[in-house]
C-alpha cells in the first residue's frame, strides 16, 4: 500500500495528528483527518499483508494476522477465547465484513442510560450511512448458497425469523478466504477502503510499530513512543509527536496502553462481548461448505438478546473446532465434506476487565458470565440444535466437552431445561468491545460521550472500546460510526479553540 513503511533504524516523527492502530476505529478517523487536511502518522503493531499475499489454508495466515495466532481468551470459568486482528487494516481483515446497524431503540437507550448527547439512533445515522458507504454495505446478490440456505430453510420450517446480511464487498468472488484476508479485494476491509484513500492524501503509515506507551505533560499527550520491527528482523525505537493523538488500538490494547501510560483509571473497567455457543451439524450427504461463502443469513427471531448465525467453514478450522473434544469428536474429520459449523450469541449481562501489568507485553483479560447469561447460552444452545435438525441435520454436537452427539430435537431442546457444565462448556467470541466505556462523569467512565479521555485535553478513543453495552449484532459498522463521529468532534473542538486563542490575542 503507498505510504505504508517500516523503519531501518531509529526515528523522530512530527505530525498534526497520530493514530495508534489500523482497524475500523483508526481507519475511520484516518479518513475524516486526511480529507481536512491534517498531517496524519498511523501506527500499527502487525505487518501489512497486501492481497498477493494471502494465504488460503490458514497455516501461514492465522499466525501473520490473527493476534497470538488465534490463541486468546478471556480469563474465566470458562476462559472465552476471542478473535482479533494484527494486521494493517486490524480485525476487518480477518473478519466476514458483516455490517449491522444497533436498534434505534438500543441506541436512544443508551443516550438516556449513559448521559451522552448527541448519540441517539438520529444523531447517528448519518455515521451509519457514511460507514455504509465506505464499505459498499450491500446483499450478496444470486441465489442463497447451500451454508445460507441452512439457516433460511431451518428459520421457514420452524416459523422463525431470518435476515439477510449485508456484507462490505465489492464483486465478491466468493474464495471463503475472510478469515484469511481476501486474496482478490472483493472484501472491503480497511486496506482496501479507508487506508488507502488515507495514505493517498500524504497520511505516513508506520507497520510494525507496537506504542508501549503515552508521554505525558499536563493535560496533553506530546508524544507516543515504541519499538518497531524493521524489515531485517531487528527493532528500533521511535517516538511521534504531534498536536492530537486518537487510540484505536481495539477493545484489549487501547485501554492497556491507557492503564501503561498512567492517564485513565476506568479505561478496561467494562469490558463486554459476545458469548458464543457453537455446534457442528453432521449431515447425511455432503454438503462442500467450504466452496461457498459463509452463511450470509441469520435466525434474527430473538434478536437484539439472541442469534443464531453460521461460520466460515474449512477442514482446518473444523479441525479447530473438533480440538476441543478431539477423542469423541476427531472421527468427524473423516466426514468433514458433511458437516458445518454454526453458533447461537448471547447479549450478556455479564463483564470483564482489561488489565495491564508490568512485565507482561499482553494484558490479562476477565470476563465474568452473569446466573441469567447461562440460561440464555443454554436456552440459544438448544434453539441452534432444533434449527439443525429442522435443516436436516443427522448429528449435532454443541461445544460441550463430553456432550452430544443429539441424534434428535428432544435431546437438543433438553438442554434448556439443564444446566450447562460451566467448566466443560467451550465458548468463543469475534465481537468485543465496551471496555472504555463513555459517560457524562469522570468517576464513572473512562471517556466522554465523545471519546475524549477525562482529564487530557487531546486525547481521543476511537474504536469499540466506544460501544457501550453489547449491542448484540456485529460491531464494525458501529465502530466506524463511533469514529467518524470522535473525530470530527475532535476537529471541531480544536477549530473552537483556535477561535479563542485567536479572539483573546486580538483582545
Amino acid at each position: 500500500m503507498k505510504g505504508t513503511f517500516r523503519l531501518s533504524g531509529p526515528a523522530s516523527l512530527e505530525a498534526d495528528a497520530c493514530i495508534v492502530g489500523s482497524g475500523a476505529g483508526g481507519a475511520s478517523v484516518a479518513d475524516v483527518l486526511t480529507a481536512a487536511g491534517l498531517d496524519v502518522v498511523m501506527l500499527e503493531e502487525g505487518p501489512n499483508v497486501p492481497a498477493e499475499a494471502a494465504d488460503g489454508t490458514g497455516g501461514e495466515a492465522i499466525p501473520r494476522l490473527w493476534r497470538g495466532a488465534g490463541l486468546t481468551a478471556a480469563l474465566g470459568v470458562p476462559p472465552i477465547a476471542y478473535a482479533e486482528g494484527a494486521a494493517v487494516g486490524g480485525s476487518t481483515e480477518i473478519n466476514s465484513a458483516i455490517f449491522q446497524r444497533v436498534a434505534d431503540d438500543m441506541l436512544d437507550g443508551w443516550a438516556r442510560e449513559f448521559e451522552l448527547a448527541e448519540f441517539g439512533a438520529a444523531a447517528l445515522r448519518p455515521y451509519y450511512d457514511r460507514a455504509a458507504a465506505a464499505v459498499n454495505a450491500s446483499l450478496t446478490p444470486g441465489p442463497l448458497e447451500p451454508p445460507s440456505r441452512i439457516l433460511a430453510e431451518a428459520g421457514e420450517r420452524l416459523g422463525w425469523k431470518v435476515s439477510a446480511l449485508e456484507r462490505g464487498q465489492r464483486f465478491c468472488a466468493g474464495t471463503n478466504m475472510c478469515s484469511f484476508r481476501c486474496p482478490t479485494g472483493g472484501k472491503q476491509s480497511m486496506s482496501e477502503t479507508l487506508l488507502p484513500a488515507a495514505t493517498s492524501r500524504g497520511m505516513r503509515l508506520l507497520a510494525g510499530a507496537r506504542v508501549e506507551r503515552l508521554l505525558r505533560r499536563g493535560r496533553s499527550i506530546v508524544a507516543a513512543v515504541g519499538r518497531a520491527t524493521g524489515p531485517d528482523g531487528r527493532t528500533h525505537a521511535f517516538r511521534v509527536r504531534a498536536k492530537r493523538f486518537f487510540v484505536a488500538a481495539g477493545a484489549v490494547h487501547t485501554p492497556a496502553l491507557l492503564q501503561r501510560s498512567l492517564v485513565s483509571r476506568r479505561a478496561g473497567a467494562t469490558f463486554k462481548l459476545h458469548p458464543t455457543i457453537k455446534c457442528v451439524a453432521l449431515f447425511d450427504e455432503a454438503r462442500d461448505f467450504h466452496k461457498f461463502r459463509l452463511p450470509l443469513t441469520a435466525i434474527t427471531e430473538f434478536m437484539p438478546d439472541q442469534r443464531i448465525g453460521g461460520s466460515v467453514m474449512t477442514p482446518a478450522l473444523l479441525a479447530m473446532g473438533l480440538a476441543e473434544d478431539w477423542t469423541r469428536r476427531g472421527h468427524l474429520m473423516e466426514r468433514w465434506r458433511q458437516c458445518g459449523s454454526f453458533y447461537g450469541m448471547i447479549r450478556p449481562k455479564g463483564q470483564g476487565r482489561v488489565l495491564a501489568l508490568p512485565g507482561l507485553a499482553e494484558p490479562l483479560v476477565f470476563f465474568r458470565l452473569a446466573p441469567d447469561d447461562w440460561r440464555a447460552l443454554a436456552e440459544i444452545g438448544a434453539r441452534l440444535g432444533e434449527a439443525m435438525f429442522a435443516a436436516g441435520a443427522r448429528e449435532v454436537w454443541p461445544s460441550v466437552t463430553g456432550a452430544g452427539p443429539w441424534r434428535s430435537v428432544g435431546e437438543a431442546r433438553a438442554l434448556a431445561d439443564g444446566d450447562l457444565p460451566q467448566a466443560r462448556t467451550n465458548l468463543m467470541t469475534i465481537h468485543i468491545f465496551g471496555s472504555c466505556r463513555p459517560g457524562a462523569r469522570p468517576d464513572a467512565s473512562a471517556v466522554d460521550g465523545f471519546g475524549r479521555v477525562w482529564g487530557t485535553d487531546n486525547l481521543v478513543v476511537a474504536d469499540a472500546s466506544l460501544i457501550p453495552d453489547a449491542p448484540g449484532c456485529n460491531p464494525q459498522g458501529t465502530v466506524m460510526a463511533l469514529a467518524f463521529r470522535a473525530a470530527e468532534a475532535a476537529l471541531a473542538m480544536s477549530d473552537r479553540e483556535g477561535r479563542a486563542r485567536a479572539l483573546g490575542e486580538a483582545a
